[in-house]
Parts: structure tokens; sequence; C-alpha cells
């Protein structure tokens, strides 16, 4: 089968996306640093991205340019709304990575910072700004969709400290309703486990013998949810962790 590039999905930074099953709309993260946008691209039709869509930036109701990268309050919920973007393969998006997003800042679109992971779970969108926050050492951030244009989005956890996250990276929703957060930092890397009380553990330390530096990744659980399978970027290990998870945080 012959490839087909899906320009009406953004020509920007990609990251990561994350489906909503109910409605087919694809939520994709930009990974630019200092600055960058969260989209949201409604396919023309169901399950056929190469049949075309709109592409949107996210933004926060009644505060334009919302800066979402410092000075916030966690579970203080925004109201949210979209900012369409006319030209989602624009010209000079070669020679200007932020050429879409800029269009989005253009209507009002929120700045995020370096945003990686994203999952859908719980009827929300989970994703990670790897280096937000005060401490720039990374911020767990929720949207809540609500209606076709509507929604809340909520700062669920921010780190303060080296010591308690560095860089969260890929993440995924727990049986539970928790999350595993994948850990991108510059010294021992961690999985992370967050409950949706907002509280922070570490739940698994990479000791492969030297690379204990190399970030974790890829997190999911298996269709049952009895085996958690997470990567070791490098030199490429895969594990599966099992419960069981009905007696722990997760």
């Amino acid at each position: 089968m012959d490839p087909i590039p899906l320009k009406a999905m953004g020509r920007f930074v990609h990251e990561a996306i994350a489906v909503d099953h109910r409605t087919g709309i694809v939520y994709e993260t930009e990974d630019r640093n200092p600055q960058c946008g969260f989209y949201r691209f409604i396919p023309n039709r169901e399950k056929n991205l190469a049949a075309g869509g709109r592409l949107q930036m996210l933004a926060v109701k009644d505060q334009p340019n919302y800066d979402t990268r410092t000075g916030q309050t966690a579970f203080q919920p925004l109201r949210v709304t979209w900012v369409d973007i006319d030209d989602p393969d624009p010209a000079n998006a070669e020679t200007d990575p932020l050429a879409v997003f800029k269009q989005g800042l253009a209507g009002g679109g929120a700045i995020f910072k370096r945003l990686e992971g994203a999952w859908f779970g719980d009827g929300s969108v989970f994703f990670n700004s790897t280096n937000g926050g005060n401490a720039g050492l990374g911020q767990v951030w929720q949207y809540r969709p609500r209606g076709d244009s509507g929604g809340l989005l909520t700062l669920i956890f921010e780190s303060p400290g080296l010591d308690v996250l560095d860089s969260p990276d890929n993440i995924c929703v727990t049986p539970g309703g928790g999350l595993i957060l994948c850990e991108d930092g510059s010294g021992q890397e961690f999985l992370h486990g967050l409950t949706q009380r907002g509280e922070i553990f570490k739940f698994a330390m990479n000791m492969v013998p030297g690379f204990t530096g190399s970030e974790f990744a890829g997190a999911t659980f298996s269709p049952d949810g009895e085996t958690l399978f997470a990567n070791i970027q490098t030199p490429g290990i895969t594990f599966a962790i099992w419960g069981p998870w009905e007696k722990g945080a997760l």
C-alpha cells in the first residue's frame, strides 16, 4: 500500500496522539521548547484520516494566549475553546517549525511547553508537559471534552523538584483510573504512579547495568488489564509487570 501524507493533521513537530474512540477526534501533542500548542483533528469521516478534516488548537476561554507553563494551580479547571488552523500545511513550515503554532497563537491559542506523551482514558485526554511548571520539571494535564467546542483543562500534577519527578514523557491510564508516567530526565530514571487524587510515587527504577540513565518509554497495559508493558529505550528492552493491581494504588 502506498503511503498517504495526512497533511490536514498539521505540519509541526509531532510527538504523540490520543484518540477519543467515542467521537473519532484525534488529539495531538507538539514537542517544542520553550513554546508549543495542544491540537485536535476532527476527521471528515471517522476512522478515515486520509479523507481530511479540521485542525484546531486549544485555547482557554476568555483568556487569549493563556500561558500554562508557570504560575498554575493544581485541580483548578480552566474552560476551554478551540481555534481553527486555516493552513495546517503552510509552505514555510520547513524553515519555521512553529508556522502552525503561530496561526493558533494569533487566534488566541494557549501556550504550553514541550508536550510529549498523551493517552485517552476515563473520558479524558491526559498529556505531559515534559519541562512545564515553575521548576521546569514537568506537568501532567487532563482535558475533559464537553460538547463539540468546549471542555475543561485541569493541571493534576506539577513536579516541585528532581527528587519527586524529573521530566515525564510517555503516559498511560491504568485499569483503576490512575496514571503511569515514564520519566525522561537527566539521572536515575523511574516509572511513576499518579493517583486520581494527585498523589505521586516511584513505581519502578531502571537498574539495567550501564543504562540507568536511559528513559522509560511506551508504557501500556494488556487488553485484560493484567500486565503492564514498559520499555527501556536504550539498549532496547521490554519488561512485563503484573499485579495484583487491585491491591495497589493504581
